[in-house]
């Protein structure tokens, strides 16, 4: 008799999906594609959020590490119904960046528009210690 494991096929399958196992073509739901250029006097870092409000974006700056949080709740209220099912998503979503030099954290500036967060981090001639948090305009 040839036993199998049942867990096998699921493995299989996370394998094969965008969502687990192979990440050469695939990405994890949990982070986001970011591009970061280096200009004369400044670092340019651009992330892709698309789905989220501004107020949920956190940019932070500290110790030359660039993190952006960013955080959805897609829950529709309907006070008239009562649903035999209802499904509710949260999603969190962390990144963070080494920059390869000291930058001017409270001269920093952010953006979003169009689901692209750009945040723009002026070079520093000397060193900075202190976190700064960057407002999203």
């Amino acid at each position: 008799m040839n036993r199998t494991n049942p867990f096998d096929e699921i493995e299989q399958f996370f394998g094969r999906t965008p969502f687990g196992g192979d990440r050469t073509w695939g990405r994890d739901l949990r982070t986001t594609d970011i591009d970061v250029a280096e200009y004369d006097d400044e670092f340019v870092v651009m992330a892709d959020l698309p789905g989220y409000d501004r107020e949920d974006i956190d940019v932070r700056a500290a110790d030359g590490r660039l993190t952006i949080t960013a955080e959805l709740d897609a829950e529709h209220e309907d006070a008239d119904r009562r649903y035999l099912r209802r499904e509710r998503r949260h999603e969190s979503i962390t990144r963070s960046v080494d920059l390869p030099a000291a930058v001017l954290d409270e001269d920093a500036s952010a953006t979003y528009r169009h689901g692209v967060l750009t945040v723009t981090l002026p070079k520093a001639t000397g060193e900075t210690d202190d976190s700064h948090r960057i407002d999203v305009a």
